[in-house]
C-alpha cells in the first residue's frame, strides 16, 4: 500500500512590499532598457487576490523631462512570477477617435508629449484648426470623470485670471471605459507657456514677489471652493447630480491613508503612522535607520496620544495637493502670469496646512533631497506670499498651525530621501540635516513624556 502524501501549508500570498521589491529588481535586470544612470518609477496600478499590476519606468536620474516609456507589469502573488512587461500607451487610431468623440475635431498629427508624473501624456493637432492643440493624457491615477466635472466647475464659478484651468473635453463613455481598464483617458487644451519649475529659479527676486504673490492668490481660490457641510477629510470628488456638480469625500487617496476622517488628530496620526511605513521599506539610507527606526517606530507605537486637541482647530479645505511649480503654466509673454494649473489627479478636503512641502517649494531651491536652501531674501517670498491672504496670515502664525505642523513635519522629514555616493563628509551632513533637526526635535520634546508614561 502507497502511503499517503505528505500535505503541504498552502503558500501565502506575495505581500505588496515583497512585491515592489521584487519588481524593482526585476527593472534594473534591463529587461525594459538599459538601467545606467536612471532610476525606477513604480506605482500600484491594481490589486487584486490573485495579481498585483503595476505602471513601471526607467527615469533619467537628472530629470531631462522628455516622454517616458512606461510599462504595465503583473506579478502573480501565489506563483510570485512576473510576467512579460507591456507597453502602456495610446495608438493613433484611438487617440483619432477619443479627440473626435470629445470635440468633434478630427486628428492630423501626434507626438508624446512631456509626461505628468502619473500620466502618459500626447500633444494632439486637428484638420480643422492650426491654431487648436489638445493634450491627451492616459491616466492610471485619478479618476478622469471626477477630475473632469471639478476642473469644470471651477473654471465657471472662479475668477480664471486668478485661479486659470485650461478647458477640458469628456470622452463619452470613459467613466465605464475606465472602471473596466483601470485608466482613463483624458482631453484638454494646449496651455502655450513653460512651467514654472524651469523658470522660476532663475527669475529676478522682484519677479519672484509678483509670482508668489499671484499664487497665494490661486490657493485662497482653492481653499474658498465650498465643502460639504460634515468637515471630514479626505479625497475630495465631483459627481453629476442633476443640473449640479455636487461634492463629496473619500478615503484619502494622495498617501493611502484610508478614512475619511472627521479628526485632524486621526488624519495625523494615520499619515505618521504611513511615514514610519514608508521609512521601514526605504531602501539605501542604513546609516539614517540605525539611527532613527527603531526610537520613531517606539514612539510612534506608544506616544501618538501626545497629538494637543488645538489642532482641531486648523481649517479644512478643498485643495489641488500638488499645486507646486511642477504643474503651473506660465505665460509665455508675461512669465510672471499663471496661465494655467494642471494635473488635477489629488483633491483632497484637508487641513489647509498640510500643503506646507508644496508652498515651501516657493521659497526653496530645488534640491534631490527634497527640501533645499532658502532663496535669498526668502523672508521677504514668505511674507509677501501671507500678506497677499491676511486672513490666512493669522492662521499661519497660529497656535493651532504651529502645533500641525510639528507633527505633520515628523511624518514629512521621517522618511530620509536616499543619498548618493561620493558625498564628502560635509555634505552627507548636510543632506539628511533637516530629516534629523525635524526628528530629533519632536522625540525630544514628546519622548520623555512617552517613556515617563
Amino acid at each position: 500500500m502507497k502511503p499517503a502524501p505528505a500535505e503541504t501549508a498552502p503558500q501565502s500570498l506575495m505581500a505588496q512590499d515583497d512585491a515592489a521589491s521584487a519588481l524593482v529588481t526585476y527593472i534594473f535586470s534591463g529587461v525594459i532598457g538599459s538601467p545606467k544612470d536612471k532610476g525606477v518609477s513604480y506605482s500600484l496600478f491594481k490589486a487584486t487576490d490573485s495579481t498585483l499590476s503595476w505602471i513601471a519606468a526607467l527615469e533619467e536620474e537628472d530629470g531631462t523631462g522628455q516622454p517616458i516609456d512606461r510599462y504595465r507589469v503583473d506579478i502573480d502573488r501565489l506563483s510570485r512570477k512576473i510576467q512579460t512587461p507591456m507597453p502602456i500607451s495610446l495608438s493613433e487610431v484611438e487617440l483619432s477617435e477619443a479627440v473626435l468623440a470629445a470635440t468633434g475635431h478630427h486628428l492630423k498629427v501626434f507626438s508624446r508629449f512631456t509626461d505628468g508624473a502619473l500620466s502618459i501624456s500626447y500633444k494632439v493637432s486637428i484638420e480643422e484648426d492650426p491654431d487648436i492643440q489638445y493634450i491627451v493624457q492616459l491616466r492610471h491615477h485619478g479618476n478622469v470623470t471626477s477630475m473632469n466635472l471639478l476642473m469644470s466647475w471651477i473654471s465657471s464659478s472662479i475668477n480664471p485670471s486668478i485661479l486659470p484651468l485650461p478647458d477640458v473635453y469628456p470622452i463619452p463613455g470613459e467613466e465605464q471605459r475606465q472602471k473596466t481598464t483601470g485608466m482613463g483617458r483624458q482631453i484638454s487644451r494646449l496651455m502655450p507657456g513653460p512651467m514654472a519649475n524651469s523658470v522660476y529659479p532663475r527669475m529676478s527676486h522682484e519677479e519672484k514677489l509678483i509670482f508668489v504673490r499671484n499664487m497665494a492668490l490661486a490657493f485662497r481660490a482653492c481653499w474658498r471652493i465650498p465643502l460639504p457641510k460634515e468637515r471630514l477629510i479626505g479625497e475630495l470628488c465631483a459627481v453629476q447630480d442633476g443640473n449640479c456638480v455636487v461634492l463629496t469625500v473619500g478615503p484619502d487617496r494622495h498617501y493611502s491613508l484610508g478614512g475619511p476622517f472627521d479628526s485632524v488628530r486621526d488624519y495625523l496620526r494615520a499619515y505618521i503612522y504611513s511615514s514610519l511605513d514608508a521609512l521601514k521599506r526605504q531602501q539605501g539610507i542604513d546609516e539614517y535607520k540605525e539611527r532613527f527606526l527603531q526610537r520613531v517606530t517606539d514612539f510612534v507605537e506608544g506616544g501618538m496620544h501626545n497629538i494637543p486637541i488645538i489642532v482641531e482647530d486648523v481649517p479644512i479645505v478643498a485643495m489641488h495637493s500638488d499645486m507646486g511649480p511642477h504643474n503651473v503654466i506660465l505665460s509665455p509673454t508675461t512669465p510672471t502670469d499663471i496661465m494655467a494649473i494642471i494635473d488635477w489627479e489629488f483633491v483632497a478636503s484637508a487641513p489647509y496646512a498640510s500643503l506646507h512641502q508644496v508652498i515651501e517649494m516657493l521659497f526653496r531651491e530645488p534640491a534631490s533631497n527634497g527640501f533645499g536652501a532658502d532663496y535669498a531674501h526668502a523672508d521677504e517670498l514668505r511674507n509677501t506670499f501671507w500678506g497677499a491672504i491676511p486672513e490666512w496670515k493669522k492662521w499661519n502664525e497660529s497656535e493651532a498651525t504651529r502645533l500641525f505642523l510639528e507633527w505633520f513635519r515628523f511624518g514629512l522629514f521621517m522618511k530620509a530621501e536616499w543619498r548618493p555616493d561620493g558625498l564628502d563628509e560635509e555634505e552627507k551632513e548636510a543632506y539628511w540635516k533637516e530629516n534629523v533637526r525635524v526628528v530629533e526635535g519632536l522625540l525630544r520634546k514628546y519622548g520623555s513624556a512617552h517613556r515617563a508614561s
